[in-house]
């Protein structure tokens, strides 16, 4: 009701009118605004275990096809179990693969080609069979011939990704990890992860590539469940599928470790024959596996939202800002009546939400510093155990330029965050795709604690604990600034690189959603290393740039056709003992590709990452540490020599024994004195004296004094890990049939040629028992021939590790050289195969 004061009768309807149709004006407004906001993206209805009960799943998939006739944009989702147990059988079982062919189209394929979007099924248990993957594909060539659906991942592998507007969907072979693979030892041919590490370390990845959608993985087994289980299944069940088992302990601690570290994740799954939602610290699991009127009883959670055994689906509705709502139907007489309705709300912070400084609040610099006076304030004793480091620069201001991404050209705006186990960082992308990288220069302990506790997310928990604190000091072993000088010493090697500066990085307009985490500290800006600025001169200009592990799968793939240049990247690696950098794992390197006349690639190395440089490991606790595991002994206190080149390349040596194979001691020798001789005096005090002013102390001074000694020892620390790298040596073939040409001639030579399938020598290099003492070598896939002959009287050992295929191997050899030859078939346990095998 309006009450109107005003003296006129009409004046006060006329009044009350404008004022209702003001507020009906506003309401719609309002009202109109929301429904936009609430845009469906994407629909999707999620089910799995059609296959237990035919005809009662044919009644869901005939409510499922009706609903979704109102849908613009709809996938249905089948995660696992499509087929009866046994899977898909064998091509040589031709009548129980076509009876089972009849089964899915009379009860899959057919009731769901009414569905109005796209179809995609998932694996499942029941998809695997004593052939695993082989049979997988099979199955996946028959569903994708005889319908518009897709079976995905492919090729019995672990992951794959679909991507939408607003949506990435990941999609996960849980069944893979499950198996026992020694039951498939070639169960990864076909797989770019191949190793149930790399799945994780990939699953993170693809996780992180997609920042700023929803993340929805589709999983068989879920991550958390209510579903009461049994007496034996809580003491851990009987097979690798039980929910306590140790495999699945292993799956779902992981998967929900990695997803926690994210926003926007939501998991759904289909094992469990009931209706659940579960929101466990704002991630959720969906479970819609109740495809038949056969269902698993549920238990009271803490986490459960919603619950239900009865027969029916879920509907997973996402909408444009990225929110979304599930709700869940019953189905009765191939109808389905809705029976519950839950909002899953949105993670991350909207862009109207974040606040930013402008300009005007700063001038062309700013003074700050890593780590707060407070943090760096030690005691004598805490000085004693745990050393001096370089604790007090990190608490020192300095004065550094400020940066604004709008004044980079085609202002870059921040795109997603980085960094790995212990730096935090955020990519900024230009207008015309090129990327930089934003690196801050105080680490994060709680990731680092994170990656060491992998299968529980603690995080959250382990924030301003003793824990951290430690972690956060141990950091200042490493110099934050001197790492800057290493690319001026970079380009007097001729060594391709970054190029990398400090910055104090305001919050602002162009970080966007990011400013709640990242600005208002100190930055490294760096041109990121990747395809996009392939045309930088800093690179080289090349025709492409490629991660290490793509490097690898390159040079499996030819060896007349993919080339290493040797000499730069044993120069790059003498440039790592040279600064002491001994963290030189493989995402550390990016490979520069140039195409040559010939039709080859030769291939350059580009080191990146420089902040174990010049590293101050004193104190007792490193020495300790040191002498009680191995996983220390690679931390080096800097100065004129390397006390280990066993220990300091630890992390370098696995990529070194694939990179270079053919160098001798003349080359390391080579590179090393070209280091010296392009590495002056003069030239080592100019790229220190590119720091920026305030960093200049005696820290500095001390490191060039070292460096300058270190560097007059180079061909000697060179000459030492040379004699350790020629140990043991590998030989790795490629994809494609090779031929393995082993001859063992006088003085304890051996020599190794590999001809490609043209019979063309691609690969000729002589070993020399005096510096070799084992070699293995490698076929990988195809059919190869491993042929050795001669005799001699000293013998290099020799390790042969075949494939897939029929390999062939002729020994024309005598009984005394036999001995220092092992002939293996490449499976997971290295079983010996016989003489012909």
């Amino acid at each position: 009701m309006v009450v109107c004061y005003l003296k006129s009768r009409h004046l006060c309807v006329g009044f009350s009118k404008a004022i209702l149709f003001t507020f009906f004006l506003i309401f719609s407004i309002t009202l109109s605004a929301q429904e936009k906001s609430k845009e469906i993206s994407k629909t999707f209805y999620l089910s799995g275990n059609t296959s237990e009960n035919p005809e009662e799943s044919k009644e869901l998939f005939k409510a499922v096809n009706e609903l979704s006739q109102y849908d613009k944009n709809a996938t249905l989702l089948l995660m696992g179990n499509i087929l009866q147990p046994g899977g898909f059988p064998p091509e040589d079982e031709e009548k129980n693969r076509e009876e089972v062919k009849g089964f899915l189209k009379k009860n899959l394929l057919d009731p769901v080609k009414d569905f109005n979007g796209e179809i995609i099924f998932n694996p499942g248990p029941n998809e695997w069979n004593k052939l695993g993957h082989e049979n997988i594909d099979d199955l996946e060539s028959f569903l994708q011939d005889n319908s518009n659906a897709e079976f995905w991942p492919n090729d019995g592998c672990s992951l794959k990704n679909e991507s939408y507007d607003e949506i990435e969907l990941l999609m996960v072979d849980s069944q893979w990890f499950l198996e026992d693979w020694d039951d498939h030892p070639y169960i990864n041919n076909k797989c770019e992860e191949k190793t149930r590490e790399q799945f994780f370390l990939q699953f993170k990845d693809d996780i992180k590539d997609v920042q700023g959608k929803l993340v929805i993985v589709a999983v068989h087994h879920p991550i958390m469940t209510s579903t009461k289980l049994g007496f034996f299944e809580n003491l851990g069940g009987f097979t690798s599928s039980s929910y306590y088992g140790s495999k699945r302990k292993q799956l779902r601690g992981r998967m929900e470790t990695i997803a926690r570290s994210f926003e926007d994740v939501i998991f759904v799954s289909a094992s469990d024959h009931n209706l659940q939602l579960m929101v466990d610290d704002a991630l959720p699991q969906i479970i819609s596996g109740a495809s038949t009127k056969k269902t698993d009883k549920l238990r009271k959670q803490d986490e459960s939202r919603f619950g239900k055994s009865t027969q029916g689906f879920a509907k997973l509705i996402v909408y444009k800002d990225q929110t979304s709502t599930v709700e869940f139907y019953e189905v009765n007489n191939g109808k389905a009546n809705l029976i519950g309705t839950e909002d899953i709300k949105r993670d991350r912070i909207a862009k109207d939400e974040v606040n930013y400084h402008t300009k005007d609040e700063f001038g062309d610099t700013y003074k700050a510093s890593i780590y707060t006076e407070e943090e760096t304030d030690k005691s004598g004793l805490h000085k004693w155990f745990w050393g001096d480091h370089y604790r007090q620069i990190y608490s020192r201001k300095i004065e550094a330029p400020v940066f604004w991404a709008d004044e980079l050209p085609g202002n870059p705006k921040a795109t997603r965050e980085g960094g790995g186990n212990q730096s935090r960082s955020l990519r900024i992308v230009d207008d015309e795709d090129h990327a930089y990288t934003l690196r801050e220069l105080r680490k994060s302990a709680l990731r680092f604690i994170q990656s060491s506790i992998n299968t529980h997310y603690v995080q959250d928990y382990m924030e301003n604990t003793v824990a951290e604190s430690v972690v956060q000091d141990f950091y200042t072993t490493a110099h934050p600034y001197a790492q800057f000088a290493v690319q001026e010493l970079l380009d007097d090697v001729d060594i391709y690189h970054t190029k990398t500066d400090i910055y104090y990085v305001p919050k602002q307009k162009n970080l966007h959603i990011y400013n709640e985490d990242y600005g208002d500290k100190l930055y490294m800006v760096e041109k990121h290393i990747g395809d996009e600025n392939k045309e930088f001169e800093i690179f080289g200009s090349p025709d492409d740039i490629l991660s290490t592990s793509d490097m690898k799968l390159e040079v499996r793939e030819s060896k007349k056709d993919v080339k290493i240049d040797e000499e730069v990247f044993i120069r790059a690696r003498l440039m790592d003992m040279l600064i002491g950098d001994w963290d030189r794992h493989s995402d550390q390197w990016r490979w520069a590709e140039f195409d040559q006349e010939d039709g080859t690639k030769l291939y350059k190395a580009i080191p990146r990452d420089r902040d174990q440089a010049f590293p101050k490991y004193d104190g007792v606790a490193i020495h300790l540490l040191k002498l009680a595991s191995p996983l220390f002994r690679n931390m080096e206190n800097y100065g004129p020599d390397v006390k280990s080149v066993k220990w300091l390349n630890k992390d370098g040596y696995e990529l070194d024994k694939i990179f270079i194979e053919e160098a001798d001691l003349s080359v390391w020798k080579n590179q090393a004195e070209y280091i010296q001789q392009q590495l002056t005096d003069e030239n080592i005090d100019e790229a220190f004296a590119t720091l920026l002013d305030d960093v200049q102390d005696e820290s500095i001074e001390q490191i060039k004094k070292d460096l300058k000694a270190r560097r007059d020892n180079l061909v000697d620390i060179a000459m030492r890990y040379y004699k350790y790298f020629k140990k043991f040596e590998t030989v790795i073939g490629t994809e494609n049939e090779d031929e393995f040409i082993i001859e063992r001639k006088d003085n304890g030579v051996t020599t190794i040629q590999i001809k490609d399938e043209d019979g063309e020598i691609v690969f000729d290099n002589s070993y020399n028992k005096d510096e070799t003492k084992e070699i293995w070598i490698y076929g990988l896939d195809d059919d190869d021939k491993f042929t050795i002959t001669g005799e001699a009287d000293k013998y290099i050992k020799l390790k042969i590790l075949g494939g897939e295929n029929n390999d062939v191997y002729d020994f024309k050899i005598q009984k005394m050289q036999k001995s220092t030859i092992i002939k293996v078939r490449r499976t997971p346990l290295n079983k010996k195969v016989p003489k012909n095998g």
